[in-house]
């Protein structure tokens, strides 16, 4: 279990609240609990609160419109808020593969995105996380949305998606992953149909606005110092992280859920960076362009960018660099 909490003094500490693109307690930031639990943000003399949001685009709204000093929440979401004229800052990539996909049943005669031509995908919502990702697939197999390809709201891997499948009314279901666990568990086996090169595209990064970044970049490491604690300790304690997950924490998709340990296990994936970085928490900008390439593609509102973003100037490795110098890892992994 988690050890006791550090009791530093409240009037001492720095107020830093943030925003998430969840919509409630998950796995999926553990991090920040875990560095809330352990006193890590605390021993930075920071007092941090972490709020929920209705998606990407709400969280990012949230913080351009400085109701939170800092958001966890896709990488469309932050080159689209930053192409609209609120510049902002990215300043560690919080997970690596992105956390959504598009699935079919696993005995569906659809073997790959370009067999959708004249079916459905059902979303969890038409303005989520998952539509910019679905989008750049269509595109990519070279079908259109609307006269090849439609998309239709079919709820959250719920019983709602089931009877969508079920009744005909979709062929294939878009969405977090973490919902996507649910449809097996509810009678319905799936395979993925995600293309290769969509299945690359970068997971969430924890941006702040750009005025943030320039007033106090020492504020940002010790921020970051205490969430790549807070990772360091849940990946190398798994079993006390998620038996804090299923109780504190259990608000979304875990506690008696039967698919709480697999949603577990997929979020560890999530936070295991490629070979190529050195330093969790450092960006793989490639993976960056690949995405922006694809979101100026299509028509109307399916282009999801009107151009391109300068991300030389979005993405910057100098905070985590920093959090990084002098780090102990070895240490945090069994305080």
């Amino acid at each position: 279990m988690i050890g006791a909490l550090a009791t530093p003094t409240l009037a001492d500490m720095i107020k830093f609240d943030g925003v998430t693109a969840q919509g409630g307690p998950t796995a999926q930031v553990f991090p920040v609990f875990i560095a809330q639990e352990k006193g890590f943000y605390a021993d930075e003399g920071l007092d941090v609160t972490l709020n929920y949001s209705k998606g990407s685009s709400d969280a990012a709204r949230q913080l351009v419109a400085g109701n939170a000093d800092w958001g966890i929440f896709s990488s469309a979401a932050a080159m689209q808020a930053t192409q609209r004229g609120f510049p902002l800052k990215a300043v560690m990539q919080i997970y690596y593969p992105d956390s959504f996909d598009i699935v079919v049943p696993e005995d569906s005669e659809v073997k790959s995105m370009a067999d959708m031509a004249g079916k459905t995908i059902g979303l969890s919502d038409l303005a989520g996380g998952e539509v910019p990702m679905t989008r750049a697939s269509i595109i990519t197999s070279g079908l259109k949305e609307g006269s090849d390809v439609s998309l239709v709201v079919a709820g959250e891997g719920d019983p709602t998606t089931v009877r969508s499948f079920t009744e005909g009314r979709i062929q294939a279901y878009a969405g977090a992953k973490r919902d996507i666990l649910l449809i097996p568990a509810q009678g319905i086996p799936v395979r993925s149909i995600t293309p290769e090169a969509v299945s690359a595209f970068p997971g969430d990064a924890l941006s702040v606005r750009a005025e943030t970044f320039e007033k106090d970049p020492e504020l940002l490491v010790k921020f970051v110092r205490a969430t790549l604690k807070g990772w360091a300790w849940g990946m190398a304690n798994p079993d006390a992280t998620f038996e804090l997950l299923k109780t504190k924490y259990a608000a979304a998709t875990l506690g008696d859920n039967p698919v709480a340990a697999e949603f577990w296990a997929l979020v560890q994936t999530y936070y295991t960076a490629p070979e190529s970085v050195t330093q969790h928490g450092t960006f793989l900008p490639a993976a960056w362009e690949t995405y922006m390439t694809f979101l100026q593609e299509g028509e109307g509102e399916q282009k999801a960018l009107a151009g391109p973003v300068d991300l030389s100037t979005l993405l910057t490795d100098e905070i985590v660099a920093k959090a990084w110098d002098g780090l102990d890892i070895e240490m945090v992994k069994s305080q």
